[in-house]
């Protein structure tokens, strides 16, 4: 079968522009996919943070140490068997904290909870730089260096306003004109001092199952600055560096380290070597001297976000879809330079075909004298056509569009047939004959004011 040919049709030079144009644009997309997040380094108190009391130095320590460190920013994302180390804003949801260490601790994996207790702000001007530096013309021009990006300074202290998550257990917060804490200590004598020896952070008591909270580090004048609970889980690590004997024997049962003073965890705490191998230890401990991946959620530090879809789509069961899309695009490539040039238009058969289809149909009606059923279709066809042709308001009742389209008709057709009066002449119709003539009347009122419409569009 042999058709006119189409010389609009693509040819290779155009095919290939449309290829590489949509090939370029799809990288654009997944680029711009991949890099949506926000900054992690924002000086806030969590795993990415740079300042003062962020956690980045502790993040790096452990990855330096070959331990497999992530970061989580899925909100509500309770994880698996990895070490968990939460570090939540000062006014985070509380009962999303609860709903996740109680998963968590249900034959989830461990986790480490550390409370807030710095507010800071960011640096404007790098501190290691004196503010008017001899013999540095440009530093009068220009101004001090800028800080680098994400450290910050502490304006005040604060507490974790978390009401409904472990109320039974008590924080306090020292002065800073309060007692000194004298550093912090272990059950096996190690010690270290404290950034800020008076504005310590500490708490003890019990959880809801009233489980007491058994301490891993204190301050020299005994406070609890870490510790965990004895809940019956089997926490043979946990034991030992809290000097006592074992506390419990279900192993399915995971435990909760609440750290309540940040300093031992910190960049800030960390800048002291001693401080820094204890946080090494509490982390291990906490995961059972095993080689867990380390998790430190995100999210409930104020960068949740949905879950990337660039490395999503690599992932199951959305890998398959993707290998799927990747070959339908090498098969549209390959099938774009195979096959260009003039494509050949429908043979004249199809418009016969169709008119054969159209009276065919006719006959069949007629044969089955079932004609008196397209009548009232045919009249509620035309009165939507018309509501598009002259912009009417759809979703009116027939007898407002129809007085609408009959004003219409005085204005610009007066000489026709009231289209209301139309269609119930044809609605009531039953004959063929009668039915044409009527379906005729309303076909010419349809065509005058379309006519009508075109020419008023045009003009």
């Amino acid at each position: 079968m042999s058709g006119a040919r189409n010389p609009a049709a693509f040819g290779p030079r155009g095919t290939f522009a449309m290829v590489a144009a949509g090939f370029v644009s799809f990288i654009i997309l997944l680029a711009w996919i991949g890099t949506g997040m926000p900054a992690g380094n924002d000086g806030g108190a969590h795993g990415l943070g740079k300042g003062i009391a962020g956690y980045a130095a502790l993040a790096a320590m452990l990855s330096a140490d070959d331990h497999r460190v992530e970061f989580n920013r899925v909100p509500r994302q309770i994880g698996g068997r990895e070490l968990r180390i939460l570090t939540p804003l000062a006014d985070a949801d509380a009962k999303e904290i609860a709903a996740q260490i109680h998963s968590r601790r249900m034959a989830m994996g461990p986790t480490i909870l550390v409370l807030p207790k710095w507010v800071t702000m960011p640096l404007q001007t790098d501190p290691r730089v004196p503010q008017s530096a001899p013999g540095k013309a440009w530093s009068h021009l220009f101004g001090p260096p800028r800080a680098p990006t994400g450290w910050t300074t502490i304006l005040d202290r604060q507490f974790p306003h978390w009401n409904g998550f472990l109320d039974r257990v008590g924080v306090h917060l020292g002065h800073p004109k309060g007692p000194a804490a004298q550093g912090w200590r272990t059950a096996d004598g190690a010690f270290g001092p404290l950034p800020d020896d008076h504005v310590v952070l500490s708490g003890g008591g019990f959880d809801d199952d009233d489980h007491p909270l058994v301490p891993l580090v204190r301050s020299g004048d005994g406070r609890i600055l870490a510790g965990y609970f004895a809940d019956g889980g089997a926490y043979p690590t946990l034991d030992a560096m809290a000097g006592i004997a074992p506390t419990g024997d279900n192993t399915t049962t995971q435990p909760l380290v609440i750290v309540f003073e940040p300093d031992l965890l910190d960049n800030r705490g960390l800048a002291d070597k001693a401080t820094g191998l204890l946080a090494r230890r509490l982390v291990l401990a906490a995961a059972g001297n095993d080689q867990r991946r380390i998790v430190f959620d995100v999210s409930l530090a104020g960068l949740g976000t949905s879950r990337n879809l660039l490395t999503l789509a690599f992932m199951p069961p959305f890998l398959a879809a993707t290998i799927c899309l990747l070959l339908a695009m090498a098969g549209s490539i390959w099938r774009g330079f195979a096959r260009f040039g003039p494509a050949h238009a429908g043979s004249p058969a199809d418009r016969v075909g169709r008119i054969a289809l159209v009276e065919g149909g006719a006959a069949l009606l007629l044969r089955a004298r079932r004609h008196h059923l397209i009548a009232q279709p045919y009249a509620e066809a035309a009165r939507e056509r018309l509501i598009v042709a002259l912009g009417l308001p759809r979703r009116r009742p027939a007898g407002e569009t129809d007085a609408a389209i009959e004003r219409i008709q005085r204005a610009v057709a007066p000489d026709t047939v009231p289209f209301g009066e139309a269609a119930a002449r044809l609605g009531a119709a039953r004959g063929p004959g009668a039915i044409a003539t009527h379906a005729a009347e309303l076909h010419t009122i349809e065509a005058a004011l379309a006519h009508i419409n075109r020419t008023s569009g045009t003009s």
